[in-house]
């Protein structure tokens, strides 16, 4: 190697280097334009085109990320960690183009963080939270601002946090099913012996109360059992095939899935987006061996409701079992919608995988 190349290539690393420090400390035009200069040494290296594309993903700059991760998917076509990158900033740039913002927020990450202060009870609380691992959603429509929050529950004070930093308006909240950790209240036993609260959609309801509570007619009797200050007329029913709309281009419609609980439900967005509850994870179903949990009914949800749904669609689950997202497609291929999953497979077998896929604690119903 001649000397100008040897130093070319010192030059590039370092450029790249300083790109993804740039980076972890949070400034993302430094690490873009570093990025860009790496490039610009070594236009074939993936790895200046994957730094300038995670710093053009940072800044919002979602179509310009995704031509930078597919340049080093194309440079680097078995690195699984460019390729991932590459599809997340491709299903955003979907996204983006019909209008839909999706905000996916994970306890101890981006809510449910450590309190200030001496507060044992709401810190043990949130530490409860990052071991469930739970996932909440905001959909929301980007000309209008409004949007709809999926199972609130946890830290009402910091989703509300994330609305006002979104420049959001919440217009409803949407209850997948009636599990505790995706709607708050009581815990079940032996946790409710404790006498403590975990807040969700009734603290949001009581603080809005003109704000819809989106659930399956079949789950709100649970939800009041362990929220009582709600009632029934603060619900709207979601009875299949019900709509809600945000704006003029997203919609979303609400798909009864029983099998986890019996008014589980999935919400499928503009078509192409499923938010999933506890129906369907990456490579996995919900548990089935709970409180209202039913094997045929489940089965039933993923071979009939499911597989109907096309195979593009991006799953967003309801806790991080498995992975962020998934699709039908690839659920069809791999996971528990594939047509030979669960045909001959006996009721323990089918409960075993469950609770091995979607328990963190298997005293916990989640």
């Amino acid at each position: 190697m001649a000397a100008g190349d040897e130093k070319t290539d010192i030059t590039a690393l370092l450029y790249s280097n300083r790109s993804a420090a740039a980076y972890a400390l949070g400034k993302y035009l430094a690490a873009a334009t570093d990025a860009s200069l790496s490039i610009s040494l070594r236009p074939t290296w993936a790895k200046g085109h994957f730094r300038r594309g995670e710093a053009l993903l940072a800044l919002g700059r979602v179509r310009e990320a995704h031509a930078g991760y597919r340049k080093a998917a194309a440079l680097e076509p078995h690195d699984i960690h460019v390729r991932v990158s590459c599809e997340r900033a491709r299903i955003l740039a979907q996204n983006e183009s019909m209008g839909l913002r999706v905000v996916q927020m994970l306890a101890g990450r981006d809510f449910a963080l450590k309190p200030r202060g001496l507060h044992p009870i709401r810190a043990g609380i949130f530490r409860f939270a990052q071991g469930m691992q739970n996932f909440i959603y905001l959909i929301a429509d980007e000309e209008s601002r409004k949007c709809v929050v999926v199972d609130a529950c946890w830290d009402v004070d910091g989703i509300l946090a994330v609305i006002e930093r979104e420049k959001l308006l919440l217009a409803a909240a949407a209850v997948t099913h009636s599990h505790f950790d995706h709607t708050g209240g009581m815990p079940p036993p032996p946790f409710a012996s404790l006498r403590i609260r975990v807040s969700g959609v009734a603290e949001l309801k009581r603080r809005m109360p003109h704000l819809p509570l989106l659930v399956h007619p079949l789950d709100i009797p649970d939800i009041i059992e362990s929220n009582p200050q709600l009632q029934p007329r603060h619900f709207t029913p979601t009875p299949n095939g019900f709509s809600f709309r945000l704006g003029d281009r997203t919609d979303l419609h609400f798909m009864h899935t029983p099998g986890h609980t019996p008014g589980s439900q999935c919400v499928l967005v503009n078509g192409c987006r499923l938010f999933s509850g506890d129906t369907l994870f990456p490579g996995s179903c919900g548990r089935v061996d709970l409180k209202g949990g039913s094997l045929p009914d489940m089965l039933e949800s993923l071979r009939t409701r499911l597989c109907a749904v096309p195979d593009n669609t991006i799953v967003y689950p309801g806790h991080e079992y498995g992975g962020e997202w998934t699709s039908i497609g690839r659920e069809k291929k791999r996971g528990f919608l594939r047509p030979d999953a669960h045909p001959g497979c006996s009721r323990h077998n089918s409960v075993d995988v469950a609770r091995a896929a979607n328990s963190a604690n298997a005293t916990v119903a989640v």
